[in-house]
């Protein structure tokens, strides 16, 4: 069996400054019942780094309703929590802090 290739020329691609920015961005958004808030933020706030003054993303900022869902949500979690040895807690709370300092 024979296969034939050809290769053609792409075409370029232009890209400009606000498409390569927009790329970059990244959104920080809220953190509920244990997965990443699928709602959409009615207002959202720019996030700049303070090095160099350039903007590196936004985060959403949460509705009275959204932050009625997440206090319910950490409530719900809390027994368990409470229940959680300390030796676990503190090895889940330092995993935690390393998965955040290699990031």
């Amino acid at each position: 069996m024979k296969f034939r290739v050809e290769l053609t020329k792409p075409s370029p691609i232009r890209l400009t400054r606000n498409d390569i920015l927009e790329g970059l961005m990244k959104r920080i958004t809220h953190w509920i019942n244990g997965k990443p808030f699928s709602g959409v933020a009615e207002c959202q706030g720019k996030v700049f780094n303070p090095a160099t003054g350039l903007q590196g993303g936004e985060v959403d900022f949460a509705s009275a309703d959204d932050v009625d869902v997440a206090v319910a949500a950490a409530k719900a979690a809390f027994p368990g929590w409470r229940a959680t040895s300390l030796a676990k807690r503190t090895t889940v709370l330092f995993a935690l802090r390393e998965l955040k300092r290699f990031r």
